[in-house]
C-alpha cells in the first residue's frame, strides 16, 4: 500500500488523521474517523513508507532519533489536501502522526454552529478595538476554524492583522501570516514581540503553549490591541487554571479578557457537530481580588451553554 492510496482512501472517507506505527516486523496503518480510530492495513518490514512521508515533508531520512515536523500538499483528483506530520521515536519504532486538512471553503460565523446568544456576544466582542478572545478544546476540536471564521469577519481592510500559526494552514489574502522557525530562534514568543512594532490592530496567536507567549499575549491586549489565541483546555474555566499555572499577571488578564470560548466535538455514527460553551467576565471597574475568587466564583461571569437532544456539555 503507498503513501498515496493511504492518503486517497483517508481523504475520500472524510478521515481526520493517518497513524503508521513502525517495528521490526512492519508498518501498522490506522485512520481516524468521527473520532474513532480503525485499523487500515499492515505493511511488511521491507515497505519505504516512512521514508516516503519523510521526502514529502522534506524531514532528514536519516534521523531516527529526534522528533520531526514537517508537510506537504497532497494533490488527487482536482482535490487538494494539507498534510501536517509529526514523527516521534518510540522503543518500538518511529511512530508517524498525519494531520488531514482538507482545501475547503471557511464558513462564517453564521454557520459553523454557534448558539444564537454567543455569537452575538462573540460578534460583539470582535468589534471592539482590544481586549483577549480566548478559544478553548482540545486536539481537533475545530479551534482553527473558529479563529479563521473570527478572522475573515474582522478581514475588512481597514485593520491591520498579524497571525502566528504552526503551520499556515490556509493563507488569506489581507493578513500578514508568519510560522514559528525554531531552527533560527524564531518562536511565537519572538515573533509577538516583533509584531507589536509593527503597527497592528488585530493578533492571532494559533496556540499559546508556555508562560512567556501568555504574557505577552495578555499585554498586547492591554495596550489597544485585539488578541485572539487557543489553549488546550478541557473547559471554558480551565483556560484560568492554565494561566495561573503560568504565572500570567492577574491583574492584566481581568484588565484585558473579554471572551472564553470552549469548543469540543460531538461524534455520531457517522457525523460530527461541534459543541461551544462560553464564559464571559461581567465584572468592569471592580476586578477580581485573585484567581481564586474568579475560578470559585459563579456570580463573576455570564455562562453560555450549548444543549441538544443528546448532550449537555458541563461548562466547569
Amino acid at each position: 500500500m503507498t503513501l498515496e492510496e493511504i492518503l486517497s482512501n483517508a481523504v475520500s472517507s472524510h478521515a481526520t488523521d493517518v497513524h503508521i506505527e513502525h517495528s521490526n516486523l512492519g508498518a501498522t496503518v490506522f485512520q481516524r474517523n468521527f473520532g474513532v480510530l480503525h485499523k487500515i492495513a499492515n505493511l511488511s518490514q521491507g515497505s519505504n513508507l516512512i521514508n516516503r512521508i519523510k521526502m514529502r515533508s522534506n524531514l532528514d531520512l536519516s534521523e531516527t532519533r529526534r522528533t520531526q515536523e514537517g508537510q506537504f500538499l497532497f494533490e488527487e483528483r482536482n482535490r487538494q489536501t494539507f498534510i501536517r506530520v509529526s514523527i516521534v521515536a518510540t522503543v518500538k519504532g518511529e511512530k508517524i502522526a498525519m494531520r488531514l486538512l482538507p482545501e475547503k471553503n471557511r464558513l462564517g460565523l453564521n454557520d459553523i454552529g454557534i448558539k444564537p446568544s454567543l455569537l452575538t456576544t462573540l460578534n460583539s466582542t470582535l468589534k471592539g478595538a482590544s481586549g483577549l478572545i480566548l478559544v478553548c478544546g482540545a486536539t481537533g476540536a475545530g479551534k482553527s476554524t473558529t479563529l479563521y471564521s473570527c478572522l475573515d469577519s474582522l478581514n475588512n481592510g481597514k485593520r491591520t492583522i498579524f497571525t502566528i500559526e504552526d503551520p499556515v494552514e490556509y493563507e488569506i489574502q489581507g493578513l500578514f501570516q508568519c510560522e514559528p522557525n525554531h531552527a533560527i530562534g524564531l518562536d511565537s514568543a519572538a515573533l509577538l514581540k516583533s509584531f507589536l512594532r509593527q503597527d497592528p490592530d488585530i493578533i492571532m496567536v494559533g496556540e499559546i503553549r508556555d508562560s512567556i507567549t501568555a504574557n505577552l499575549a495578555v499585554n498586547a491586549a492591554l495596550t489597544g490591541h485585539l488578541v485572539l489565541a487557543t489553549l488546550h483546555t478541557n473547559s471554558a474555566l480551565d483556560a484560568m487554571h492554565r494561566c495561573h499555572g503560568w504565572q500570567v499577571d492577574f491583574f492584566s488578564l481581568v484588565s484585558s479578557l473579554k471572551l472564553i470560548i470552549h469548543q469540543s466535538m460531538l461524534y455520531k455514527i457517522a457525523s460530527q457537530q461541534p459543541v461551544f460553551n462560553g464564559l464571559q467576565p461581567l465584572w468592569k471597574d471592580s476586578l477580581p481580588k485573585s484567581y481564586e475568587m474568579l475560578i470559585s466564583t459563579p456570580a463573576l461571569w455570564q455562562t453560555f451553554t450549548h444543549k441538544d437532544s443528546e448532550a449537555q456539555i458541563a461548562l466547569v
